[in-house]
């Protein structure tokens, strides 16, 4: 493989510090800094983009983390919520169910403590909460 090409320094870009001699020199001399003050600028402007979306990132991030937080404190919120209308909701089956005699309890296995019970209704298409519902078989 062959080698790699040196990268020109500024006294060769000069013609090797002998530019009062060489009229050319002056004008390599003059291209050269051009190059270099555009690719300066070019480089300040490519690190301030970057800085920029740095900080955007780290905001974004931010209100991410503020609306998961409240959105978890919501998920608490309704889940208390429910538990509070699950147990309302059976209380009152029990006390309307009963009232018209055809209640039984039973352990359910899929609730979230093994000593909570159901209440199952005589009519399991009946429930009598503010209004009937009755199965339309």
């Amino acid at each position: 493989m062959p080698p790699k090409p040196r990268a020109r320094t500024y006294a060769a870009a000069c013609g090797g510090g002998d530019s009062a001699t060489d009229s050319g020199a002056a004008t390599t001399d003059d291209e050269y800094r051009l190059k270099r003050d555009r690719n300066n600028i070019a480089v300040k402007k490519s690190r301030e983009k970057s800085r920029q979306r740095s900080r955007e990132t780290a905001e974004k991030m931010q209100r991410l983390r503020q609306e998961n937080e409240e959105l978890e404190q919501r998920m608490v919120e309704l889940a208390a919520e429910l538990r509070t209308l699950k147990d309302l909701l059976l209380a009152r089956a029990s006390s309307s169910a009963s009232r018209r005699g055809g209640v039984k309890s039973e352990k359910t296995s899929s609730s979230s403590s093994p000593t909570q019970e159901a209440v199952v209704l005589a009519d399991p298409h009946t429930v009598d909460i503010d209004h009937e519902y009755t199965s339309s078989n």
